[in-house]
């Protein structure tokens, strides 16, 4: 296999070196992302609590997350924006099945000072803005994510380029871990509704909410998800997957929407860790609470 190995880069270099022509004028694999964009590598956004990389082949999303190093969002799966066409596959993230996320461009902040993006570079500070341009299949997508000391912020605008539908969309994904045992939320009436979390193979929750956590007792800690705006749509829900590899929530805007030319979705997702969290959910309700003074509901 090495002796065979060793032939074909001889081979392949003797032809560069009688017809460098040829190796010269060797097409470039094609971009995907605009010019300058990187596709592939991570870039890490950290604060003094907070440690969040973000993942350039997955189209700039989530890879992880930590909170004070400890990893509380897993990396077996994808985090932002997927949806299928009718009648099509996935569209956004990581995902090819139907087609790719293009990104059209970026830009950090940090502290309020414009900062050039590298890959596999760890920029810190105390507020960081990391905003992106992009098309999943018909939409024009506009992502901004900051990351602060007290919070997850991910805001994502969407737009119909032209008349379509969807099969679904899932406007936000966040990867639990599995060790989490129950979960808590708020619905859209004001009500509290709780639940356990035994690897059961469903869906959990199932109701559009405002907020919904999950309560990880080998650390006592909360994973809060607030959402200023009730994320609504024909069959939107909010919802755990409950299985052994992850606890991955979903905020699942439609299951089945057509589009006109030009119209829009704008929804808001704020991440907190609640920590010394017991599982009387005292410590996470008043974190919600505190979280939606910071950023009231809107209707």
């Amino acid at each position: 296999m090495q002796i065979h190995t060793k032939i074909v880069v001889l081979t392949l270099s003797l032809i560069a070196l009688l017809f460098p022509a040829i190796a010269k004028d060797a097409p470039a694999p094609k971009r995907l992302y605009a010019e300058g964009i990187p596709e592939t590598g991570f870039l890490t956004l950290k604060t003094e609590k907070y440690t969040l990389p973000i993942d350039a082949a997955s189209a700039w999303t989530i890879e992880k997350m930590l909170f004070r190093d400890h990893q509380f969002g897993l990396n077996n799966g994808q985090y932002g924006t997927v949806l299928t066409p009718k009648g099509g596959k996935w569209w956004g993230t990581g995902h090819k099945e139907g087609g790719r996320e293009i990104v059209h461009a970026l830009k950090l902040t940090v502290d309020g000072k414009a900062v050039s993006i590298k890959i596999d570079e760890t920029v810190s500070g105390k507020r960081i803005e990391l905003i992106k341009d992009s098309t999943i299949w018909k939409f024009k997508v506009h992502v901004e994510i900051v990351l602060t000391d007290e919070y997850i912020y991910e805001r994502t605008q969407m737009e119909a380029l032209e008349e379509c539908e969807t099969s679904t969309l899932y406007y936000f994904m966040h990867i639990f871990p599995p060790t989490t045992t129950q979960w808590i939320a708020q619905l859209a009436d004001g009500s509290i509704e709780r639940g356990p979390l035994k690897h059961a193979k469903n869906m959990q929750v199932n109701s559009n909410t405002l907020w919904t956590a999950q309560f990880d007792p080998a650390v006592q800690l909360g994973y809060l998800c607030y959402t200023p705006k009730i994320i609504s749509g024909p069959k939107s829900v909010s919802m755990i997957w409950d299985l052994e590899r992850y606890h991955k929530y979903y905020l699942r805007q439609n299951k089945g929407l057509k589009f006109t030319e030009g119209q829009k979705l704008d929804f808001t997702v704020l991440v907190k860790v609640v920590p010394n969290e017991t599982g009387d959910w005292k410590a996470t309700q008043e974190a919600a609470e505190q979280i939606m003074k910071q950023f009231p509901t809107v209707k």
